[in-house]
């Protein structure tokens, strides 16, 4: 009986012993890199130089936005609504009163031909022309009729000074602008984003075909962002798809949205909560990035290794940019898989100590 049960517990030690046998979170040190010489390019992180194809930028933003002013709200145009009041000086014995009291014509809109209908004035042009020229065509149309017109018109709204607003918003659809809200951060603004706790989000404008995305934070971040909005534009909120995961002997393994705003290696590192100190392999920190990503002649995936051992990566890390779809993976230091063999082997002996007491 002891004999089969000596022969039993070899039996189990052996298998055990197989380090390959073992469960493993992933390739060691030496397999990543030993995988970098035959299915993809290593490169030191200290190596690499900017030569991303599809770089984490903040926004991207076409020559057509940047070249456009404020819209113009000084000039009227077809859709803009007037209200239009029309008043007369008491006669003076040789020109009679024509009208009592003032009379106010409101929601006057300019037709597409650019003129308007006013009561004793009939067809005025008005499409560009300011108000104030305006007022002058109309009193200089009434001075046959009415004693000293006194001619008042305000430009209360507009049909056709509108942009549309669409996506992770409280209050979409057709949205007026105003000098008050001619740009993109004031619109955005009037909006509402409707936003989900830790998610990224980008805006996008569509303008005659084409479109100007820019990160939310950068947004409200840089000036330069804040573009000026044309009647007609569209613009869109919505979750930025970007993302980079993270995992290995890291303290939190996860599927990050990627932010727009320069985000670097240690940025994703020091979320994660850093390297695990008792697993994770400090020479064996690596960036997994497809060869889409990628400006190299080769046309071949890059694999970038970090030693953080080495004081230089950790400077290097700071400035190295991550990309939509890079993996982050920290290996697992060796020893790690040898206390797993040898929490086995103590399982094993203890397990042989309990069988040398049944006798």
């Amino acid at each position: 009986m002891k004999r089969l049960m000596r022969t039993m517990l070899v039996a189990i030690s052996v298998g055990l012993l197989g380090a390959c046998a073992l469960p493993k979170g992933g390739p060691s040190t030496a397999e990543v890199v030993e995988s970098g010489r035959t299915e993809a390019l290593l490169v030191p992180i200290t190596q690499w130089q900017g030569n991303v194809a599809d770089p984490a930028a903040s926004a991207l933003v076409p020559e057509i936005f940047t070249a456009t002013r404020t819209a113009d709200f000084q000039t009227l145009r077809s859709g803009d609504i007037l209200n239009v009041t029309i008043s007369e000086a008491a006669g003076n014995g040789s020109f009679p009163q024509t009208i009592m009291a003032p009379v106010t014509v409101e929601n006057v809109e300019i037709a597409d031909d650019g003129a308007v209908t006013l009561p004793f004035a009939g067809r005025v042009q008005a499409s560009g022309l300011t108000v104030a020229e305006l007022t002058t065509n109309i009193r200089r149309q009434l001075v046959r009729q009415l004693f000293r017109p006194e001619i008042y018109v305000t430009r209360t709204g507009s049909t056709s000074r509108s942009v549309t607003v669409t996506g992770d918003v409280a209050s979409g659809g057709a949205l007026e602008l105003t000098p008050q809200t001619s740009n993109l951060s004031a619109v955005v603004g009037s909006a509402g984003l409707v936003r989900e706790e830790g998610a990224e989000y980008v805006v996008e404008v569509h303008r005659d075909g084409a479109t100007a995305e820019i990160g939310l934070d950068a947004l409200y971040s840089n000036p330069s962002y804040n573009i000026a909005l044309m009647p007609g534009d569209v613009i869109s909120l919505r979750r930025d798809s970007r993302f980079y995961i993270i995992m290995g002997a890291v303290g939190e393994a996860a599927r990050v949205p990627l932010p727009r705003d320069g985000y670097m290696l240690m940025d994703a590192l020091g979320n994660a909560r850093g390297l695990e100190d008792a697993t994770a392999d400090p020479t064996g920190v690596f960036v997994f990035r497809r060869a889409a990503s990628v400006a190299n002649d080769a046309g071949q995936d890059v694999i970038y290794r970090m030693d953080m051992s080495e004081p230089s990566n950790i400077f290097a890390a700071t400035s190295f940019p991550l990309v939509p779809g890079d993996i982050v993976y920290v290996s697992f230091a060796p020893f790690n898989q040898t206390q797993k063999v040898l929490r086995a082997i103590s399982g094993v002996s203890s397990l042989a100590s309990s069988a040398t007491r049944i006798r």
